[in-house]
């Protein structure tokens, strides 16, 4: 029968952060370009750069080296084409400056420039993002029956008149969509530079499928465009030379994407679903853009932001780290199509505070990753890693009359300020040498903008000894020791966190177990102005030697692991003040890490057994935290805790890791009129909404490259009016390997 326990809920204890729970976003796993991004074309601009393969099985400086691939993923047949531009990056990412017949839309851009031959009909296609291995040459474009999808691109005519065909087709060449087709020579569309010309076409959905963008080209066929097509008196007729145009920034998207029709989303799009996943969550926060690729694995790999900014054909490329870690080894590359300006904007659209991590001037520190350290006393320290920071706080929040930055984010479609109040300073950095960057860099934001608040890394182990100096010299910040590095922030200082002067981001990906044994980890935490962010975590076995493969992530048993740990972050939410998974997004075919939030393919989300359980506590979370106390002895792997507002308890979480069925009563009678609210009418009911989740510890959700998504958990939902004066217990059975949400209203 299992065992039974009374669980008696208490008074309020302490406030809960309204940050507790937020999303941690990197581009891994394609969760940006193949993902995030709305755009279907892989290597939309023609500017790929790709992290060499070959140099992977080098050492030191020579490991990590850059791939410019200008026309990789893109398919020429019966065409000429070349790459075109002022420059392009070189083996260690260096620009070399290179010969260009015209104008690219913007210094950062290559183009491709495709010659026709007479009689001739060529082809361009292109795949999209496909994860690469053995899904390399699988078409990635997911097209749905009813949906209109917009094609884009810049054409410039060169020579001769060029008639161009753009559809979809399937592996069968057969169309998804109906066609368009327009002459390069003459067609309509929006004027930019240097002859360059913007155009943009509906395509109407006709079937459902995976398919691949497909562009015929040929010589248009009209009087006088090539050739004459008739003669008064005899004479010879000239055969048509070939034809040239360049091309450049395609893309092919669903047309109902995110933030349709609202003028900030002028550049980047976002994919819908994903969106409405992610939103589901109700995330306090969005961290971005990472991650490891913050500080990138060679000087000049980490992530510059001020890259990302601007129109779309203007954002400098950079190949992504985590190439290493895809099937093929090397074809990922950082559009940044989705740049700092789409992720304040998504943060807004969320309700969520932004939290954005910069590079600190040392690249990654995790093994076998030779990190490099910028001279602190530097210049180049100064003057780009210092004032990246000054300027995104301009970016951010300034005034575009005053400042160039901020200028910036208005001519992109915003110009109000975005409320950015907190910033990071690295990612799992640590060290003497990082103390020492963190400081410097704390001290001129601080000067800029003594409210901002700035987030300390403690490195990659969640283990105390080597987080000790981090710590350390956080605590040293709360008792006054570190001039200038954080102020005593005002409680009535709306939306920060108030009895918080520094954070300190713990990352940790352990076993289950080691999860579960954590419940109570910060119990015993300094409650002297330091905050923790949670801000890596993942029951993936990663520190434990378990296996990192498919079988064995995403399983039922991690996700009530995390869940139980998330008890001990809601009960020790005076000092958690923020908390996020990782990584949160991976396509199913291109996965750097097996153990993610959502799975995605071209067509469908698939959210696994960690983000069920992560939803039920980051949804329902109310702005106190209550006493639980278990009354006698507790039952191996029962955790609770309870939430809600002043005199109502609104919510509480109970997860049963163990493999017995647990009753549970629950009391909620604390003080004279009980634990729920009295509002209202007097004598009105109240409403009790029980959901519980279960399943086999070893279950994953699955979703394949095609079709949707195959769930494994029992999700029940009971409701039941209660009586007016309320309750003084509540009947609950837990089975075994559950989450339970008991929501009181």
């Amino acid at each position: 029968m299992g065992r039974m326990v009374t669980i008696t809920v208490g008074a309020p204890t302490h406030a809960v952060s309204d940050r507790l729970y937020g999303v941690f976003f990197e581009d891994i796993n394609h969760g940006a370009d193949g993902g995030l991004n709305a755009n279907m074309v892989n290597n939309y601009s023609f500017d790929g750069v790709y992290l060499s393969h070959a140099s992977l099985r080098l050492k030191g400086a020579e490991r990590w080296m850059t791939k410019a691939d200008p026309l990789r993923f893109w398919r020429f047949r019966r065409l000429d084409a070349v790459s075109c531009g002022t420059w392009i990056r070189g083996d260690h990412g260096q620009r070399v400056d290179t010969d260009c017949p015209a104008p690219p839309i913007n210094d950062n851009s290559r183009y491709a420039r495709v010659t026709v031959e007479p009689g001739t009909v060529g082809a361009i296609d292109n795949l999209g993002y496909n994860g690469g291995g053995e899904y390399a040459n699988a078409c990635a474009m997911a097209v749905r029956a009813g949906h209109a999808y917009d094609f884009a691109a810049c054409v410039r005519p060169v020579r001769g008149a060029v008639s161009l065909r753009v559809v979809v087709l399937d592996d069968n060449d057969e169309p998804l969509t109906d066609d368009v087709r327009f002459d390069v020579d003459r067609f309509a569309g929006e004027p930019l530079r240097d002859g360059w010309v913007f155009v943009r076409y509906a395509l109407a959905g006709l079937r459902d499928g995976y398919g691949k963008l497909h562009i015929d080209v040929q010589l248009a066929d009209r009087p006088g465009a090539t050739r004459a097509t008739h003669a008064t008196e005899p004479s010879a007729v000239p055969e048509p030379s070939a034809a040239t145009f360049d091309i450049d920034a395609v893309s092919l998207m669903d047309a109902d994407y995110w933030g349709k029709d609202d003028p900030k989303w002028r550049f980047g799009k976002l994919r819908r679903d994903l969106v409405e996943t992610i939103a589901a969550l109700r995330p306090a926060f969005v961290r971005f853009p990472g991650g490891c690729i913050v500080e990138g694995v060679t000087p000049g790999n980490e992530y510059r932001w001020k890259d990302t900014v601007g129109a779309s054909t203007a954002r400098r490329q950079q190949y992504n780290m985590w190439a290493f870690k895809t099937p093929d080894g090397s074809s990922y590359s950082q559009s940044y199509q989705i740049g700092f300006y789409e992720y304040f904007c998504l943060c807004e659209d969320l309700h969520a505070k932004p939290l954005p991590t910069l590079f600190a001037g040392i690249t990654c520190q995790s093994p076998y990753r030779d990190p490099k350290h910028v001279d602190t006393n530097g210049d180049w320290f100064r003057n780009v890693v210092v004032q990246d920071y000054l300027d995104l706080i301009d970016f951010a929040n300034g005034d575009p009359d005053t400042s160039a930055w901020a200028a910036v984010r208005r001519d992109m479609g915003h110009p109000e300020p975005f409320g950015l109040d907190m910033i990071g300073i690295g990612n799992e950095n640590f060290g003497a040498d990082y103390v020492a960057k963190f400081d410097a860099i704390a001290r001129a934001i601080h000067e800029k903008d003594p409210g901002m608040l700035c987030v300390m890394s403690a490195g990659l182990f969640p283990f105390r000894l080597p987080m000790k100096r981090t710590w350390d010299h956080a605590h040293a910040v709360a008792a006054g020791g570190v001039p200038g590095v954080a102020r005593e922030i005002d409680a009535n200082d709306a939306d920060l966190l108030p009895a918080t002067r520094i954070l300190v981001d713990e990352h940790a990906y352990h076993s289950p177990d080691w999860f579960i044994a954590q419940a109570n980890r910060f119990d015993d935490y300094r409650r002297d102005g330091t905050g923790v962010y949670f801000g890596e975590y993942s029951a993936n076995g990663y520190f434990a030697a378990q296996p990192q493969d498919h079988d064995h992530a995403s399983s039922w048993r991690s996700a009530l692991a995390e869940a139980a740990f998330l008890t001990g972050c809601e009960r020790n939410s005076d000092i958690v003040k923020m908390t996020s998974y990782a990584p949160l997004l991976s396509h199913v075919t291109g996965h750097g890490w097996e153990q993610n939030l959502i799975e995605f393919n071209p067509a469908q989300v698939g959210p696994s057994v960690n983000y069920e359980a992560e939803r039920l506590f980051s949804a329902n979370v109310g702005a106190l935290a209550y006493e639980c106390r278990i009354d006698g002895e507790t039952p191996d792997g029962l955790f609770v805790c309870a939430t809600g507002d002043e005199g109502a308890l609104r919510f509480v979480k109970l997860v049963n890791t163990g493999g017995e069925r647990v009753g549970v009563t629950l009391n909620v009678s604390y003080g004279p009129r009980g634990l729920l609210r009295r509002s209202g009418a007097a004598g009105s009911p109240h409403t009790l909404r029980v959901e519980t989740l279960t399943g086999d510890p070893d279950a994953r959700n699955e979703l394949g490259y095609t079709g949707g998504l195959r769930d494994c958990l029992t999700h029940t939902v009971r409701e039941s009016v209660l009586p007016p004066d309320g309750p003084g217990s509540i009947a609950l059975a837990l089975p075994p390997c559950s989450v339970t949400l008991v929501r009181l209203a």
